[in-house]
């Protein structure tokens, strides 16, 4: 395990020099494994290195017009408005799960298998586990 983060700084700390080299910033962010294949996958799937398909992706999310459109702004807060708060006003946050058993979703009613992605509300006195498409708002 150790080797493997001793590999992981080595190569952060020379994509960082690499950067500074080229007069450009380093911008790190953690991000779910899902999130992380899919990017990796898509970038295979176009022949661009990772970097630069999340480069393309940032330069337009930030375009002018975008800006302008409030596209920024509904990313900026749209962990906070998606959920139906009235459908669980005892809830005061959501965390990112894996599910270790089956369960209902307490949105929907679909029933989530084990191993898949989920919510689970914290606060609550009954478990509150909600889907990502209700967590996400696209239910």
């Amino acid at each position: 395990m150790e080797d493997m983060r001793t590999i992981g700084k080595m190569r952060r700390d020379k994509a960082i020099s690499m950067a500074m080299k080229r007069k450009e910033e380093y911008l790190g962010a953690r991000v779910p494994k899902e999130l992380r294949d899919r990017v990796v996958e898509r970038a295979k799937r176009l022949g661009i290195p990772v970097s630069i398909l999340i480069r393309n992706i940032l330069e337009e999310a930030f375009k002018e017009d975008a800006v302008d459109s409030g596209v920024l702004s509904s990313f900026a807060d749209s962990n906070d408005k998606n959920i139906n708060l009235e459908n669980f006003s005892s809830v005061i946050g959501w965390e990112s799960i894996r599910l270790n058993k089956t369960v209902e979703c307490s949105g929907c009613k679909v029933v989530l298998q084990k191993g898949t992605k989920a919510y689970i509300g914290l606060g609550s006195l009954q478990p509150v586990v909600v889907c990502c498409s209700c967590r996400d708002g696209t239910q």
